[in-house]
Order: structure tokens, then sequence, then C-alpha cells
């Protein structure tokens, strides 16, 4: 009787001995658990610690980059207006050369025309230069000034083809002929009012608005 319960209770101290050491293994297990969970919040939050930066800096690029690409528009349609205001003062600049390049052939047309017509009148005047008076010969003389100022006005605009300009004017214009891009890079912010060059005024009626010399008139 005593042997069956002595090994009653050895099978029950085995029994809970290998109980203990099973909640003893499950502890350990549960500690070991812990510890990594632990680590792992420690790896987590230190590498939310290193993104956060990163996540700044990546912002901060992404500004940066939106900023670059607005300016880049904003030279790209700069450029583009350049552009158009440089063919538009090249345009412009070609029909003032042309109404010039008319106005000054019109001119030395009918100059000559007119000169022609003075040297015909004064060669059939000369056989009766004997029977001019001192009238007529003063009228003669102020035909032949006139004669004169007209071939020094000639002279004048063939070698000075804007004679309306100033010389600032003049130099502006030789700036921007020599070398367009130059000119435009220092010139006024876009959308200010571009100054236009004025025709050449015509000389006709300067000199032919005075009295002609009676018998001189072609």
């Amino acid at each position: 009787m005593t042997t069956d319960r002595l090994e009653t209770a050895v099978r029950n101290f085995q029994h809970v001995n290998q109980m203990v050491e099973r909640y003893t293994r499950l502890c350990r297990a549960y500690v070991t658990l812990a510890e990594r969970f632990h680590q792992l919040d420690v790896d987590h939050m230190t590498l939310k610690g290193q993104m956060v930066p990163l996540l700044k800096a990546l912002k901060a690029h992404q500004a940066k980059l939106k900023a670059v690409e607005a300016e880049k528009t904003e030279l790209q349609v700069t450029l583009q207006q350049q552009v158009q205001q440089q063919v538009q003062i090249q345009t412009l600049l070609d029909q003032q050369e042309a109404q010039h390049r008319q106005e000054l052939q019109q001119l030395t047309q009918t100059y000559e025309s007119k000169l022609q017509a003075l040297a015909s009148h004064v060669a059939e005047l000369q056989p009766l230069e004997q029977l001019l008076n001192t009238e007529t010969n003063h009228e003669l003389s102020v035909a032949e000034e006139q004669i004169e100022l007209v071939e020094t006005t000639l002279q004048e605009m063939e070698q000075d083809s804007s004679p309306d300009l100033s010389g600032e004017e003049k130099s502006l214009l030789a700036a921007y002929q020599s070398d367009p891009q130059a000119f435009l890079v220092a010139a006024a912010p876009v959308g200010s009012a571009v100054e236009t060059e004025e025709p050449v005024a015509s000389l006709w009626h300067y000199y032919y608005d005075e009295k002609v010399p009676e018998g001189c008139e072609a």
C-alpha cells in the first residue's frame, strides 16, 4: 500500500516537474520574444528617426525642382517674346530702310529732272546773255545757288541717310545692327514700349517751296 502511494507520488512529481519545465521554457521563450520585440521597436523608432530627415530633404528637393521648372517655363516664355520682338524690330527696320531708299530714289529722280530742266533752260538762255539786264543776272545767280544747294543736299544724303536722327540714336541703331542678340539681352524688361525710328522727312518742300526765278521754271 505504501509502495503504491510512493509510486503515485513519484509519478505526480514527475508530472509536476514536466509542467514546471514546460512553463519554464514558455517563460524563457516569452522573455526572448519580448526582448526581440523591444529590439524591433527600438529599430523601428531609429528607422523612423532616420526617415524624417530623408523625407524633409525629399520635400525640399521637390520644391526646388518645381521652382526650377517654373523658372524654366518663364525663361522659355521670355525667350519666345524676345524672339518675337526681334523679328518685329527687324521687320520694322527693313520696312523703314525700304521706305528711305524709295524716298531717296524719288528725290534723286526729281532733283535730276529739275537739274536737267534748269540746265536746258540755261543752255537756251546762253545766246542771250549779252541781252540780260542786272535783274536777270541776279535771278540766274539765285538759280545757280539753288542748284549748288541741291547738289550739296544730294551729297549729304548719300553720306548720311538719316539726318533727322541724333548721334545717340544713330549709335543705338548701329549697336543693334552690329549685334542684335547682345542688344536684346541688355534691352528693357518685357512689355516695355519699343521706340521706332521716324522716316526721313522729305526735303522736297524745303528746296522747292522757295520762289524759282521767273524764266527758270521747268
